[in-house]
């Protein structure tokens, strides 16, 4: 790796401790089985996962004493539950700016002058607020926004991070609430879960989720609303409640897909209609002048994550159900979901591949949505197509048939366009990280780069029962760089680390799988050759390409508005459009007459990766306490 490269020093830490690795495996271990009596050799995927998970334990400070809804989640930063004060005005103002400049770019649910007027109301009331039956909620809300925006600043502007202050601050408001559940209610919640994310405290977004979507539901945000029996339309209100449901929709995706859960917001219980593409400055209570479909919207691209939720909905619903679908069935629902998402992909492809578009005219606000609906396509593409690529972790060292084929079907196409997906992912994650823009606080950013690197490594491995394994280099490298750029952000208990450590074990699983022996992360591979021209991101590889043909462009933050002249259409080039579970597909290939080849399937490892428990617990004698 060239001289000043980021992360050089955390992967020389990481070298040392893979040559200790490299010694240990070279010794013999001792036997292990399960509770069953099954014996889990050395070679056995199940041992590789055991192994994960011995590693997540012994680098984590797990205490059992931890609350059943909080356990396996990182720590909050320190702060100090007997003293709070809050910022001064100037500060607070400062970061509701950031809230919605930077930290929200596409679950867009609060009204911004709304916001801002609430803010002064609380320091002209010292806090009391004018009206005391929501009074709780709405402040709530507000120091929720404080603590999401400061886990959203520069570390070098950061000034200490005080996020868990505002946090708890706003748990005792919300621990004050008496009566109806009111939209602040619901909204305060959401943004909690939002910042639970962002300090790597998933389970706990999840089971505050539960709590949200529930209370959602109860008033009624699931449903269309089109104003009193009068016809009297508060325009305000009805925007904010369609706009809030949706951003826990789009959530409620993120967390079954991250966590191999169902799904808490089911789409036959909706018929809420989306949000209306409109800005903040043009919606009042009693008009509202929605936005040409050709002139700059910030609610666009939140418009159009919805409707690629939608997508990951019924992807989640018909690919990782409980009871698989058979393979013709899998295959043809694979080709339906691709053609989904090319088409929505499509009217969207000026904006999202920059096409004719200087990235320097692009607020830094436009520039995170782009990365943020690119990284969410690719991840569904990937979500789509990724379990004819494995189906069986268990089984991970024991494939007998080439990639790509599955009895007499041919999924190779199929393992091609999971491929393409996580090299976009790698390539975006290298965009992001050579403009400086990764932060600890990009939950979404880092789960979709572990995903693509998982499946860039089971490629690999894979590779040994292939004549052609020359491209899989290719391949590793940019998932050797991706994780490298992973492992630096930081040396806390956070996600990032969580996710390289598993990544950590399947790459040295690839490595001994094809060589024989464990190898070293690189440290000279190089980042990515980036396209100092505006164009569209590269081509996915061909066989036989460089990896230093994996460009892209690389964003300028800028705080001039864009050109109206070359910013027109940018979103749509068509027509303009209205305004898990278990992964495993049975197969003749993967013969299975034992407990350990039906263990741990695509969304079943997610969820142990992710939450760090689950499955494999107890299933090793003592790597499981």
């Amino acid at each position: 790796m060239p001289d000043g490269f980021p992360g050089t020093e955390t992967l020389d830490a990481a070298n040392e401790d893979v040559a200790r690795d490299s010694l240990s495996r070279s010794s013999p271990e001792p036997t292990e089985t399960d509770r069953q009596g099954h014996y889990i050799g050395p070679s056995s995927g199940v041992s590789f996962l055991l192994r994960i998970q011995k590693k997540l334990h012994e680098n984590r400070s797990l205490s059992h004493n931890s609350s059943i809804f909080t356990f396996g989640d990182a720590p909050l930063p320190d702060h100090d539950d007997t003293f709070f004060v809050l910022p001064p005005k100037a500060d607070a103002i400062r970061l509701v700016e950031r809230y919605f400049d930077f930290a929200a770019p596409t679950h867009r649910f609060l009204h911004r002058p709304t916001i801002e007027n609430l803010l002064d109301e609380f320091f002209e009331t010292r806090g009391e607020m004018l009206h005391k039956e929501d009074a709780a909620a709405k402040k709530a809300l507000l120091l929720m926004i404080f603590a999401q925006a400061q886990a959203y600043m520069e570390p070098a502007t950061a000034g200490g991070d005080n996020s868990a202050q505002y946090y708890f601050a706003a748990e005792r408001q919300l621990a004050k609430e008496r009566g109806a559940c009111t939209l602040s209610s619901v909204q305060a919640r959401l943004v909690e879960c939002y910042y639970l994310l962002a300090q790597s405290r998933i389970n706990q977004c999840w089971s505050l989720f539960g709590t949200t979507a529930h209370l959602a539901l109860a008033i009624g945000l699931n449903r269309s609303r089109r104003g009193d029996s009068s016809g009297k339309v508060d325009y305000l209100e009805l925007e904010c409640q369609r706009r809030t449901f949706w951003s826990a929709y789009v959530l409620d995706k993120f967390l079954s897909a991250a966590l191999g859960r169902p799904m808490t917001l089911r789409d036959p219980d909706i018929d809420q209609e989306l949000p209306t593409v409109i800005n903040d400055d043009d919606l009042f209570s009693h008009t509202m002048k929605p936005t040409p479909p050709t002139t700059p919207s910030i609610m666009r691209a939140p418009v159009e994550h919805i409707r690629l939720s939608r997508i990951v909905s019924s992807v989640l619903r018909d690919l990782y159900p409980i009871r698989p679908p058979s393979m013709p069935l899998r295959i043809e629902l694979a080709a339906k979901y691709s053609t989904q998402l090319v088409e929505w992909r499509s009217r969207l492809s000026r904006f999202l591949d920059a096409e004719g578009i200087d990235s320097s005219l692009l607020l830094p606000l436009y520039q995170r949505q782009r990365n943020v609906l690119n990284l969410a396509y690719y991840h569904t593409m990937l979500l789509v197509h990724r379990p004819f690529l494995l189906s069986n972790f268990a089984s991970l060292s024991n494939i007998g048939a080439r990639p790509g084929q599955v009895s007499n079907i041919d999924t190779s196409e199929n393992i091609t366009q999971c491929l393409d997906a996580a090299l976009s992912i790698v390539r975006i994650v290298d965009e992001i990280f050579q403009s400086s823009q990764i932060f600890r606080a990009f939950w979404f950013t880092q789960y979709y780069a572990f995903c693509a690197v998982v499946v860039i490594y089971i490629y690999r491995i894979q590779q040994q029962h292939s004549v052609d394994s020359g491209k899989s280099e290719e391949y590793f490298a940019a998932g050797q760089r991706c994780q490298a750029q992973l492992s630096s952000l930081t040396d806390t208990d956070c996600l990032s680390k969580r996710y390289c450590l598993v990544l950590e074990e399947l790459r040295l699983e690839a490595a001994r799988q094809t060589t024989g022996s464990p190898a070293t992360l690189r440290p000279d591979v190089a980042p990515m050759n980036m396209d100092t021209q505006n164009t569209r991101p590269s081509e996915p590889l061909p066989n036989g390409t460089p990896s230093s043909s994996l460009a892209v462009p690389v964003p300028t933050a800028s705080n001039a508005d864009p050109n109206p002249s070359t910013f027109q259409s940018t979103f749509y080039s068509g027509a303009i459009p209205p305004t898990p579970e278990s992964a495993v597909f049975t197969s003749t290939w993967m013969g299975s007459d034992g407990f350990m080849e039906d263990l741990t399937t695509w969304g079943q490892f997610d969820s142990f990766v992710t939450a760090g428990i689950g499955v494999l617990d107890g299933v090793g004698t003592g790597l499981g306490r």
